[in-house]
């Protein structure tokens, strides 16, 4: 099916939703020139998602000057184009790609995921106690507690940062009973307050976080 929704979030932020379609070798030719390898992804699901993630963030820089040349990692596992200093973010889940990117600078992230019930199981270990209220409210309904999941995750990814616990150092900021920002900081250190965006496309949670 291919791209699903592409949105220009500011004048320098834009991202892209893929529904995963295709098949690998149907999807590999978009980064023949890129430096891209998936060997080392043995889990079919996976690397399929992981090719159909970088497919997207491919299409996103078409726009751009920067031709798009494959992705090195920090030692966090934050995610950078080799050539260029746009802020990039990818994420998949369940038959979709995500990816942003940022003209601007580095802090940006992105996460997308399925509801799905068993995130109301896991969320007293990743939400507070404002975030449990704003996820039970719904009762059995699973969707507020995906939605912190993905806050959480998008922050995460824009932080950029190892050895975070999600639940006493990510705070959900909330206005009017619903997420507005997020905050996310180090051990002894200040929070910094980030920039929220979230979204809904059909099954599919969408959260992005950036300065």
């Amino acid at each position: 099916m291919g791209i699903v929704k592409y949105e220009h979030l500011t004048k320098n932020i834009s991202f892209l939703v893929w529904a995963i379609e295709e098949s690998e070798e149907a999807l590999l030719p978009f980064l023949k020139n890129t430096d891209c390898n998936f060997e080392h992804i043995k889990n079919q699901k996976v690397r399929l998602e992981s090719i159909a993630a970088r497919v997207a963030l491919h299409h996103l820089l078409e726009d751009s000057p920067v031709e798009f040349k494959g992705i090195k990692k920090e030692d966090s596992g934050k995610p950078s184009l080799i050539h260029d200093e746009y802020g990039i973010s990818l994420s998949h889940s369940k038959g979709y790609a995500a990816a942003i990117i940022d003209r601007s600078q580095k802090n940006i992230g992105i996460d997308i995921e399925n509801i799905q019930p068993k995130v109301l199981r896991l969320l007293p270990r990743f939400g507070n106690e404002e975030e449990l209220h704003f996820a039970q409210s719904q009762g059995e309904d699973p969707t507020n507690a995906t939605q912190i999941w993905t806050i959480k995750e998008a922050v995460y990814k824009a932080f950029g940062k190892l050895n975070i616990e999600f639940k006493s150092q990510i705070q959900t900021v909330f206005q009017n009973s619903l997420p507005s920002k997020v905050k996310i900081k180090e051990v002894e250190q200040e929070f910094v307050e980030y920039q929220l965006h979230v979204e809904e496309y059909k099954t599919l949670k969408i959260a992005i976080a950036y300065l």
